[in-house]
């Protein structure tokens, strides 16, 4: 009984610091970046024109993902108003149930140590806490696939019919979320594991009741991808299956491509710093995976994401995380192998130094790197608030050499988690301040006339809570002139020289956009 209720309260206590660390600061910088930009605006418009079944971007069809998060963004608009924090708010809760689900399931199927480690890993992966910070549908699907490959494991084990509903329950919602992929790479992740732990047979199929699994897929995912087939004409059927699907795997798509290794490169930063230690933490799955079934499941989860999106053509950080529970468990068993064997490896000495060097060099960095955008130089000095992660960093090898190898994990592990509030709290609000879009707002109202040459920064409509009409040609642009001599004409095209060479109008801002090469600026007829 005691053991129950301390269970409890760990799972309670890890859920209340999940909750912080995703939730903390997720509304104290505005919607900037593209994509939020374009799924918090499609929310809205959903929600401004009562219109649940088609998403939109600034009224023209948006065919890259299913809609699910954009309901969870309306919901969160309808409790907190239509601003950043409304359209993150549940990306941060489902981080933090992801977390906290998988400390559970960590606890229940190996040891308390181990589930300790694993969720500490976690939590210091700054990257992997940053994606449920965004208003996108990433933090919905890996929630929805994490969790429903834990319950596949727990039916596996236990034979729970509960935890079978609920699997198949989960992986539907993850079609609505970023569709097929939510049922693809988890059914070749089970089809792995019952071939690797040799109980790929009739019988042990026919055990998880696919047929029960497809019947819920009809139920809860079919009928909204066949009224959007039917509302769109096949448009967003074809958009969304051929373009962000086939093509998206079989070709580079908006820029995103590169060699297989850049994968690989995109889970060392999304686990960092512990991610480091992965080769050895494969090694250790080769040696006991087959005996352990846990590892074995939790090696071939991370595997095959890894090496589907290492070869897909397309290549992000995002794609890889849904396995990250899987993978820092992974890392979670070594780093218990280390400490049970006072592992003081040349390989671990040398991973120890090379994440202290790395977190010394944060602030370094950080500061050139703010020198080198113009419109950030004065906020330069705002790099230095990375201190606290370099000395503790610096404790935890000195911890190391010591002997202390717990205390050095501790250290580490902390020095890292404390980037957190400093990221979203102090750094973010302070650099997203420079924005075109914040800058434009000093100059522009909400409802100002105002037309687009050509095409603008995707972050203006959800800040300005309006879709803005684009105008393409000299002869548009002087009708709409004409008829609204106060307006503003605004653009972030690079072909300009329309705008420039006219004399009856002049310019009234220019911003760069943070860390990227399009500039926006805006224009107004001369008085």
């Amino acid at each position: 009984m005691i053991s129950k209720v301390n269970k409890y309260q760990n799972f309670l206590l890890v859920l209340a610091i999940s909750l912080f660390l995703c939730l903390i600061g997720s509304g104290a910088y505005p919607i900037y970046i593209l994509d939020e930009a374009k799924n918090a605006e499609a929310a809205r418009e959903m929600l401004f024109y009562s219109e649940f079944i088609v998403p939109k971007f600034n009224e023209i069809l948006r065919t890259d993902k299913p809609p699910l998060h954009y309901y969870f963004m309306i919901i969160g608009y309808k409790f907190f108003g239509v601003n950043a924090f409304g359209a993150r708010f549940f990306s941060g809760i489902f981080g933090a149930l992801t977390i906290s689900v998988s400390f559970y399931y960590c606890n229940k199927f190996s040891q308390k140590i181990i589930a300790w480690i694993f969720v500490f890993v976690c939590w210091s992966s700054i990257f992997f806490i940053q994606e449920f910070h965004l208003a996108v549908p990433d933090p919905y699907l890996i929630f929805f696939i994490s969790v429903g490959l834990w319950l596949f494991y727990d039916f596996y084990i236990t034979h729970s019919n509960v935890s079978l509903l609920i699997m198949y329950l989960l992986f539907s919602l993850g079609t609505l979320t970023k569709g097929p992929i939510a049922i693809a790479l988890p059914g070749l992740i089970c089809l792995l594991f019952l071939i690797g732990t040799k109980n790929f047979t009739l019988k042990m199929v026919l055990k998880f009741k696919p047929f029960l699994g497809f019947i819920i897929l009809l139920i809860v995912a079919a009928p909204w991808y066949i009224l959007v087939h039917f509302e769109t004409d096949g448009a967003w059927t074809k958009g969304f299956f051929l373009d962000h699907n086939l093509n998206r795997f079989g070709s580079k798509m908006e820029g995103h491509g590169g060699v297989f290794l850049i994968t690989w490169a995109f889970v060392l930063l999304g686990l960092m710093p512990f991610s480091f230690f992965i080769i050895r933490a494969f090694r250790n799955s080769y040696k006991k995976g087959i005996k352990d079934s846990l590892l074995l499941f939790s090696t071939i989860v991370s595997g095959v994401f890894i090496v589907f999106f290492s070869i897909s053509g397309t290549k992000l950080p995002n794609y890889t995380m849904p396995c990250y529970p899987f993978l820092a468990l992974v890392l979670a068993m070594a780093f218990w192998e280390f400490y049970k064997t006072n592992d003081k490896s040349i390989h671990t000495t040398i991973v120890i130094v090379l994440i202290t060097l790395i977190a010394i060099a944060l602030p370094i960095v950080g500061k050139f790197a703010l020198l080198q955008e113009k419109e950030l130089t004065e906020a330069s000095n705002i790099a230095y608030w990375l201190l606290p992660t370099s000395i503790a960093s610096l404790i935890g090898l000195f911890l190391y050499v010591k002997g202390y190898f717990k205390k050095a994990f501790i250290a580490i592990a902390l020095g890292w988690v404390i980037i957190t509030p400093i990221l979203f709290l102090v750094i973010y609000p302070r650099l997203t301040s420079q924005n075109p879009v914040e800058q434009a707002k000093l100059i522009l109202k909400q409802h100002d006339t105002i037309k687009v040459y050509k095409r603008f920064d995707a972050a203006f409509p959800i800040n300005f809570q309006r879709t803005f009409s684009i105008i393409n040609t000299q002869a548009e642009i002087d009708g709409y002139f004409k008829q609204h001599p106060q307006g503003f004409l605004m653009t972030n095209a690079r072909e300009i020289d329309v705008l420039e060479n006219r004399r009856d109008i002049i310019k009234v801002l220019e911003v760069k956009a943070l860390f990227e090469s399009h500039t926006t600026r805006i224009y107004k007829k001369k008085e």
